[in-house]
Protein backbone atom coordinates (compact mmCIF):
# COMPACT_ATOMS: atom_id res chain seq x y z
CA UNK A 1 0.00 0.00 0.00
CA UNK A 2 1.58 3.41 -1.31
CA UNK A 3 -0.10 6.44 0.65
CA UNK A 4 -0.93 9.93 0.33
CA UNK A 5 2.30 12.47 0.85
CA UNK A 6 0.39 13.97 3.46
CA UNK A 7 -0.28 10.43 5.32
CA UNK A 8 3.35 9.50 4.21
CA UNK A 9 4.80 11.96 6.84
CA UNK A 10 2.16 11.44 9.36
CA UNK A 11 3.20 7.49 9.71
CA UNK A 12 6.69 8.40 9.88
CA UNK A 13 6.51 10.51 12.16
CA UNK A 14 4.41 8.27 14.24
CA UNK A 15 7.10 5.63 14.01
CA UNK A 16 9.53 7.84 16.24
CA UNK A 17 7.51 9.05 18.49
CA UNK A 18 5.62 5.98 18.76
CA UNK A 19 2.23 6.76 18.33
CA UNK A 20 -0.38 9.55 18.81
CA UNK A 21 -1.06 9.29 23.00
CA UNK A 22 2.77 9.48 23.31
CA UNK A 23 4.46 13.18 24.19
CA UNK A 24 7.19 13.69 20.96
CA UNK A 25 10.72 14.70 22.25
CA UNK A 26 13.00 16.59 20.63
CA UNK A 27 14.43 15.86 17.34
CA UNK A 28 18.08 14.45 16.77
CA UNK A 29 18.57 17.38 14.24
CA UNK A 30 18.01 19.95 17.25
CA UNK A 31 21.31 21.36 18.77
CA UNK A 32 22.33 19.06 21.65
CA UNK A 33 20.99 21.21 25.12
CA UNK A 34 24.01 20.55 26.93
CA UNK A 35 27.17 17.93 27.01
CA UNK A 36 26.69 14.18 28.48
CA UNK A 37 26.05 14.13 32.43
CA UNK A 38 26.48 11.12 34.79
CA UNK A 39 23.06 9.42 34.96
CA UNK A 40 20.79 10.59 38.25
CA UNK A 41 19.38 8.21 40.44
CA UNK A 42 16.57 6.98 39.98
CA UNK A 43 13.83 7.97 42.93
CA UNK A 44 11.92 5.39 44.54
CA UNK A 45 8.75 5.63 42.90
CA UNK A 46 10.36 5.67 39.67
CA UNK A 47 9.43 2.56 36.90
CA UNK A 48 12.75 1.55 35.89
CA UNK A 49 14.60 2.53 32.05
CA UNK A 50 17.72 1.31 30.75
CA UNK A 51 20.56 3.36 30.50
CA UNK A 52 23.53 2.73 28.86
CA UNK A 53 24.39 6.18 27.97
CA UNK A 54 26.43 8.84 29.85
CA UNK A 55 23.33 11.35 29.38
CA UNK A 56 20.80 11.85 32.14
CA UNK A 57 18.86 8.75 33.50
CA UNK A 58 15.63 11.15 34.17
CA UNK A 59 15.66 12.44 31.31
CA UNK A 60 15.58 8.82 29.37
CA UNK A 61 12.61 8.27 31.78
CA UNK A 62 11.07 11.17 31.06
CA UNK A 63 11.00 10.37 27.11
CA UNK A 64 10.70 6.37 27.31
CA UNK A 65 8.15 5.95 30.42
CA UNK A 66 6.86 9.34 31.09
CA UNK A 67 4.00 8.17 33.16
CA UNK A 68 6.79 6.38 35.44
CA UNK A 69 5.48 2.47 34.76
CA UNK A 70 6.63 -0.51 36.04
CA UNK A 71 7.50 -2.98 33.30
CA UNK A 72 4.78 -4.79 31.52
CA UNK A 73 3.80 -8.03 33.29
CA UNK A 74 0.47 -8.79 31.39
CA UNK A 75 -0.22 -11.24 29.06
CA UNK A 76 2.30 -10.71 25.27
CA UNK A 77 1.99 -12.22 22.11
CA UNK A 78 4.31 -11.87 19.24
CA UNK A 79 3.97 -10.38 15.48
CA UNK A 80 5.71 -11.98 12.77
CA UNK A 81 5.47 -11.57 8.72
CA UNK A 82 7.60 -10.99 5.55
CA UNK A 83 7.86 -7.78 3.72
CA UNK A 84 7.85 -7.56 0.28
CA UNK A 85 7.87 -4.58 -2.70
CA UNK A 86 6.26 -4.21 -6.02
CA UNK A 87 6.41 -2.16 -8.81
CA UNK A 88 9.57 -0.86 -10.18
CA UNK A 89 13.07 -2.93 -9.39
CA UNK A 90 15.82 -0.94 -7.93
CA UNK A 91 17.62 1.02 -9.42
CA UNK A 92 21.43 0.49 -9.75
CA UNK A 93 23.33 3.42 -8.68
CA UNK A 94 26.86 3.25 -10.80
CA UNK A 95 27.92 6.87 -9.20
CA UNK A 96 28.27 4.91 -6.19
CA UNK A 97 29.92 1.43 -6.86
CA UNK A 98 32.17 3.33 -9.17
CA UNK A 99 33.82 4.53 -5.45
CA UNK A 100 34.01 0.86 -3.85
CA UNK A 101 37.47 -0.41 -4.60
CA UNK A 102 37.72 -4.13 -5.30
CA UNK A 103 38.98 -5.29 -1.79
CA UNK A 104 35.12 -4.40 -0.89
CA UNK A 105 32.58 -7.03 -2.76
CA UNK A 106 30.47 -6.94 0.18
CA UNK A 107 29.92 -3.46 -0.04
CA UNK A 108 28.79 -3.79 -3.88
CA UNK A 109 25.71 -5.66 -2.58
CA UNK A 110 24.23 -3.48 0.33
CA UNK A 111 25.05 0.13 -1.38
CA UNK A 112 25.18 -0.83 -5.14
CA UNK A 113 21.27 0.02 -5.61
CA UNK A 114 18.53 1.92 -4.11
CA UNK A 115 17.49 -0.33 -1.87
CA UNK A 116 18.06 -4.45 -1.53
CA UNK A 117 15.98 -6.86 -2.72
CA UNK A 118 16.01 -10.76 -1.67
CA UNK A 119 14.09 -13.65 -3.46
CA UNK A 120 10.62 -13.34 -4.73
CA UNK A 121 10.71 -9.78 -4.08
CA UNK A 122 11.62 -9.48 -0.15
CA UNK A 123 12.29 -6.30 1.17
CA UNK A 124 15.22 -5.50 3.30
CA UNK A 125 16.15 -2.52 5.88
CA UNK A 126 12.43 -2.03 6.45
CA UNK A 127 11.56 -0.73 9.93
CA UNK A 128 8.08 -2.62 11.06
CA UNK A 129 6.95 -0.84 14.65
CA UNK A 130 4.31 -1.90 17.06
CA UNK A 131 2.44 1.27 19.33
CA UNK A 132 -0.70 2.06 20.44
CA UNK A 133 -0.74 -1.07 23.28
CA UNK A 134 -1.37 -0.08 27.08
CA UNK A 135 1.90 -0.15 29.49
CA UNK A 136 5.27 -0.31 29.72
CA UNK A 137 7.54 -2.27 27.49
CA UNK A 138 11.54 -2.22 28.35
CA UNK A 139 14.57 -1.98 26.29
CA UNK A 140 16.12 -5.40 25.49
CA UNK A 141 19.99 -5.18 26.34
CA UNK A 142 21.95 -2.16 26.36
CA UNK A 143 23.35 -1.91 23.14
CA UNK A 144 23.29 -2.98 19.62
CA UNK A 145 25.98 -4.54 18.26
CA UNK A 146 27.01 -3.61 14.30
CA UNK A 147 29.33 -6.61 13.01
CA UNK A 148 30.89 -3.92 10.28
CA UNK A 149 32.91 -6.18 7.64
CA UNK A 150 33.81 -6.18 3.74
CA UNK A 151 33.45 -2.42 4.26
CA UNK A 152 29.63 -2.39 4.89
CA UNK A 153 27.74 -2.09 7.99
CA UNK A 154 24.95 -5.22 8.13
CA UNK A 155 22.09 -3.33 6.66
CA UNK A 156 21.13 0.31 5.85
CA UNK A 157 18.33 0.50 8.49
CA UNK A 158 18.99 0.42 12.42
CA UNK A 159 16.95 0.90 14.88
CA UNK A 160 17.04 1.19 18.88
CA UNK A 161 15.53 2.59 21.96
CA UNK A 162 16.46 5.52 23.33
CA UNK A 163 18.88 4.68 26.40
CA UNK A 164 20.60 1.70 24.30
CA UNK A 165 23.89 2.56 22.56
CA UNK A 166 25.22 1.61 19.28
CA UNK A 167 28.49 -0.40 19.58
CA UNK A 168 30.12 -0.71 15.62
CA UNK A 169 33.10 -3.44 15.88
CA UNK A 170 35.14 -4.64 12.94
CA UNK A 171 34.71 -7.90 11.79
CA UNK A 172 37.20 -8.19 9.22
CA UNK A 173 40.85 -6.75 8.49
CA UNK A 174 39.51 -3.38 8.30
CA UNK A 175 39.60 -0.38 10.38
CA UNK A 176 36.68 1.83 10.61
CA UNK A 177 36.28 5.67 12.05
CA UNK A 178 32.20 5.99 12.38
CA UNK A 179 30.39 8.99 13.33
CA UNK A 180 26.69 9.65 14.40
CA UNK A 181 25.58 12.40 12.15
CA UNK A 182 23.44 14.40 14.46
CA UNK A 183 24.87 12.97 17.94
CA UNK A 184 27.41 14.39 20.29
CA UNK A 185 30.87 12.76 19.80
CA UNK A 186 33.81 14.34 21.65
CA UNK A 187 36.54 12.69 18.81
CA UNK A 188 36.31 10.02 16.09
CA UNK A 189 37.65 6.13 17.77
CA UNK A 190 38.82 3.62 15.57
CA UNK A 191 36.93 0.26 15.42
CA UNK A 192 40.18 -1.78 14.78
CA UNK A 193 40.40 -5.68 13.49
CA UNK A 194 39.98 -7.41 17.00
CA UNK A 195 39.55 -4.32 18.79
CA UNK A 196 36.93 -3.48 21.24
CA UNK A 197 33.73 -1.84 19.70
CA UNK A 198 33.42 2.10 19.01
CA UNK A 199 30.59 3.25 21.53
CA UNK A 200 28.16 5.57 19.61
CA UNK A 201 25.48 7.27 21.88
CA UNK A 202 22.58 8.74 20.47
CA UNK A 203 21.56 11.94 22.03
CA UNK A 204 17.50 12.06 21.76
CA UNK A 205 15.18 9.81 19.91
CA UNK A 206 14.91 10.83 16.36
CA UNK A 207 16.75 10.15 12.66
CA UNK A 208 20.36 9.77 12.70
CA UNK A 209 22.50 9.10 9.76
CA UNK A 210 25.21 6.83 10.33
CA UNK A 211 28.64 6.96 8.28
CA UNK A 212 32.04 5.36 8.12
CA UNK A 213 34.81 7.89 7.54
CA UNK A 214 37.26 5.86 6.17
CA UNK A 215 34.58 4.55 3.40
CA UNK A 216 32.08 7.41 2.28
CA UNK A 217 29.85 5.05 0.63
CA UNK A 218 28.54 3.19 3.79
CA UNK A 219 25.63 4.90 4.84
CA UNK A 220 22.98 3.78 7.55
CA UNK A 221 19.49 5.43 8.48
CA UNK A 222 19.33 5.09 12.22
CA UNK A 223 16.24 5.62 14.32
CA UNK A 224 16.27 5.81 18.33
CA UNK A 225 12.58 5.38 19.28
CA UNK A 226 10.89 5.88 22.81
CA UNK A 227 10.03 1.92 22.83
CA UNK A 228 11.26 -1.23 22.40
CA UNK A 229 8.63 -2.94 19.89
CA UNK A 230 10.04 -3.10 16.85
CA UNK A 231 12.45 -5.24 14.20
CA UNK A 232 14.32 -4.12 10.69
CA UNK A 233 13.94 -6.84 7.89
CA UNK A 234 17.35 -8.57 6.29
CA UNK A 235 17.49 -9.58 2.58
CA UNK A 236 14.27 -12.17 3.70
CA UNK A 237 12.45 -9.57 4.16
CA UNK A 238 11.42 -11.19 7.75
CA UNK A 239 10.45 -9.18 11.39
CA UNK A 240 9.47 -10.61 14.13
CA UNK A 241 8.50 -8.46 17.34
CA UNK A 242 7.78 -10.74 20.76
CA UNK A 243 6.97 -9.27 23.85
CA UNK A 244 3.67 -6.95 22.75
CA UNK A 245 0.80 -6.44 24.94
CA UNK A 246 -2.78 -8.24 24.05
CA UNK A 247 -5.13 -6.12 22.62
CA UNK A 248 -5.35 -3.96 18.96
CA UNK A 249 -2.19 -2.41 18.45
CA UNK A 250 -1.00 -0.33 15.40
CA UNK A 251 1.73 -1.65 12.59
CA UNK A 252 4.00 0.64 10.82
CA UNK A 253 5.94 -0.10 8.26
CA UNK A 254 8.77 2.07 6.39
CA UNK A 255 11.84 1.97 4.19
CA UNK A 256 13.50 5.32 4.70
CA UNK A 257 15.12 5.58 1.03
CA UNK A 258 12.04 6.00 -1.01
CA UNK A 259 9.74 7.09 2.55
CA UNK A 260 7.11 4.14 1.46
CA UNK A 261 4.91 3.55 4.58
CA UNK A 262 1.99 1.21 4.95
CA UNK A 263 0.08 1.39 8.49
CA UNK A 264 -1.89 -1.75 9.71
CA UNK A 265 -4.22 -2.58 12.62
CA UNK A 266 -4.20 -5.58 14.25
CA UNK A 267 -5.33 -7.68 17.18
CA UNK A 268 -2.69 -9.49 19.23
CA UNK A 269 -3.69 -12.03 21.62
CA UNK A 270 -2.12 -14.04 24.69
CA UNK A 271 0.81 -16.69 23.95
CA UNK A 272 0.07 -16.40 19.56
CA UNK A 273 1.86 -15.31 16.97
CA UNK A 274 0.33 -13.33 14.30
CA UNK A 275 1.07 -13.65 10.92
CA UNK A 276 0.83 -10.04 9.21
CA UNK A 277 2.60 -9.60 5.68
CA UNK A 278 3.49 -6.22 4.52
CA UNK A 279 3.84 -5.03 1.12
CA UNK A 280 5.29 -1.69 -0.14
CA UNK A 281 5.53 0.19 -3.46
CA UNK A 282 8.33 1.72 -5.33
CA UNK A 283 7.57 3.81 -8.58
CA UNK A 284 10.99 5.15 -9.66
CA UNK A 285 9.81 8.24 -11.25
CA UNK A 286 7.65 9.30 -8.02
CA UNK A 287 9.92 7.72 -5.59
CA UNK A 288 13.16 8.93 -7.03
CA UNK A 289 13.09 11.10 -9.31
CA UNK A 290 16.40 12.53 -11.82
CA UNK A 291 18.03 15.57 -10.36
CA UNK A 292 17.28 18.53 -13.30
CA UNK A 293 20.27 18.42 -15.99
CA UNK A 294 21.85 21.94 -15.97
CA UNK A 295 21.65 23.13 -19.07
CA UNK A 296 25.14 23.12 -21.41
CA UNK A 297 26.37 26.89 -21.93
CA UNK A 298 27.66 27.37 -25.30
CA UNK A 299 30.28 30.40 -25.31
CA UNK A 300 31.20 32.38 -28.86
Amino acid sequence: MRLPAAATWVVAAAILVGGCDRPAGPSADAAPSSAPQPSAPPSASAGPVLNATPFSEAEVRRLVNPKDEQPYRGPTGTLRGTVTVKGDPAPALPDVTAKIPDKCKNARAVYGRAFREGMVRSLADVLVTVTEYPGFVPAKGEAVTLDTEGCAFPGRTIALTYGQRLDVKSKDGEPYVPKLMGGQMRADMIAVPGGSAVKLYPHVPGRYTLIDQMHLFMVADVFVLKYATFDVTGLDGKYEITGIPVGEVSVNALLPVTMATTQKKVKIEEGKSVELDLELTFDKKKDLPEAPKKPKVVIH
